[in-house]
């Protein structure tokens, strides 16, 4: 009712909806102006059986190719993961993610929008959904978007500013560092921000499935000359408001005697955090951010993800199998019965021996 009634009047005060573009690629093919570099190319990856639909498996997946797109006279509004319209009133649809899909973005039914400042020069912009506070987020879909800024200009010299959504954590400092992002080009933006930009460069954006140059690229972030220390490591998440291990205290018994490390990445620093990942043989961990690590995994190393059927997501499932990685689900139980997919879980102490003893 609110996009009806904005369309009805909205052009009697200036106020008019942009009309919607799926695809900026298509888009482009019809705007000359529009300058497309295509980066990484499709890929096929391969999934294994699916943890809780045994016998059925995705098959073959092909991931989307990767690209930077440079468009004149954007406006730009720094709403959750971007919102992009052209000098002819369009919504760049791929460029604009809206978590109810792209018919039901606000840009349609908001009577006011902040005021748009003018941004000189030429602007990159990876402003990413979810990626402000969320470590998968930030480390699995924002980061290797700025490898793409980066990959096209070979470094960050040709941007004036970089546009991000972020929480200001440490981790977030660290990453853009190691991918060495000028401190002073970074320009952190919200939902209270909107800007008039003559030169704009976005980098394409799928999250559907981590894609193979993702888990390449942020690798070689990381890589070290250190040897593999085949460390096994149980992730804890005591700290955590949700998904905790309600008898984390029994089962740490039988992690200890099969030599396992039981320790809160909030304690590590991001680079402390890869190094342990990449020198690990065996993972064990409730489902949360912390298991993005298994990015810098080596292949072959083998992850235990413990999950309650509610809450249990495919996402390092599908993280393992681009990533060469060995990955089972060890299924717990919700506390009270409950069906929340963020409730607190108990683990059987005797499944977990059994699994343990198989390493």
């Amino acid at each position: 009712m609110k996009r009806a009634a904005l369309e009805s009047v909205g052009p009697f005060w200036g106020r008019i909806p942009p009309r919607l573009e799926l695809s900026t690629l298509i888009y482009a093919s019809e705007h000359t102006e529009i300058s497309v570099r295509e980066i990484h190319s499709a890929e096929v990856v391969r999934l294994s059986s699916h943890p809780f639909r045994k016998g059925a498996s995705l098959g073959e997946l092909k991931t989307a190719p990767a690209f930077v797109f440079e468009i004149p006279n954007v406006n730009f509004w720094g709403h959750y993961g971007g919102v992009v319209v052209t000098a002819d009133n369009a919504l760049l649809a791929d460029l604009s993610p809206e978590v109810w899909g792209p018919a039901n973005h606000p840009i349609f039914s908001r009577w006011h929008l902040p005021k748009s400042q003018l941004l000189n020069g030429r602007i990159a912009i990876g402003v990413t959904p979810e990626a402000g506070g969320n470590y998968y987020h930030w480390l699995l879909d924002l980061l290797p978007r700025i490898l793409l800024l980066k990959h096209a200009t070979q470094n960050f010299s040709n941007y004036d500013t970089l546009l991000l959504n972020g929480s200001r954590a440490n981790y977030e400092r660290e990453t853009l560092t190691a991918l060495e992002v000028p401190p002073e080009k970074i320009r952190f933006v919200d939902s209270r921000d909107r800007f008039q930009i003559a030169s704009a460069v976005f980098p394409s954006l799928d999250s559907n499935v981590v894609a193979p140059w993702k888990v390449r690229g942020l690798r070689e972030l990381v890589s070290s000359d250190k040897p593999n220390q085949h460390h096994r490591l149980y992730l804890s998440r005591a700290r955590a408001a949700v998904r905790r291990i309600a008898n984390e205290k029994e089962i740490s018994e039988a992690l200890r005697r099969h030599d396992f490390e039981i320790l809160e990445t909030e304690d590590l620093s991001f680079r402390e955090q890869a190094d342990l990942f990449g020198n690990a043989s065996v993972i064990v961990a409730p489902h949360g951010a912390a298991l993005a690590n298994t990015v810098f995994c080596q292949p072959g190393t083998r992850v235990v993800e413990i999950s309650t059927r509610a809450g249990y997501r495919d996402w390092y499932w599908q993280l393992a199998g681009v990533a060469g990685l060995s990955h089972e689900v060890l299924e717990a139980q919700p506390v009270k019965s409950s069906s929340n997919e963020n409730a607190d879980m108990i683990v059987s102490r005797e499944d977990l021996t059994r699994l343990l003893e198989r390493f």
